[in-house]
């Protein structure tokens, strides 16, 4: 069984929604432990290139899977947490923003939303 194999025969996502995922370049607005948790989600997906603001987190996330094009950017824009998902641990709150900025953009990407 390939890497992806259990995810691609779940109804949502597919051999045809892996396909998307794999062709999809996606940035990563976020910094510090909310970009790590997204990165890793989305690297573990399947995303082949993933844009991010920061080199350290590039050099984790070409440690995590070699085969995937990271680069930094310095133009993408920051977007600030979507809201409380009322952990009052500051680390907590990282993983909850990380883990749902990953989980939308995944969605997204499977919808064919730009």
């Amino acid at each position: 069984m390939d890497r992806h194999g259990r995810q691609s025969r779940l109804a949502e996502v597919g051999s045809a929604g892996q396909a998307k995922i794999a062709r999809a370049s996606v940035d990563v607005p976020l910094d510090g432990f909310a970009a790590e948790v997204a990165g890793g989600y989305l690297v573990g997906a399947g995303a082949r290139r993933v844009r991010v603001r920061d080199s350290a987190l590039a050099a984790t996330l070409r440690a995590m899977d070699p085969s995937v094009r990271v680069e930094v950017a310095l133009d993408i824009a920051f977007e600030p947490s979507p809201g409380p998902f009322g952990f009052r641990d500051p680390a907590a709150q990282a993983l909850a923003d990380g883990a749902h900025f990953a989980l939308r953009t995944l969605r997204a990407l499977l919808e064919g939303v730009p």
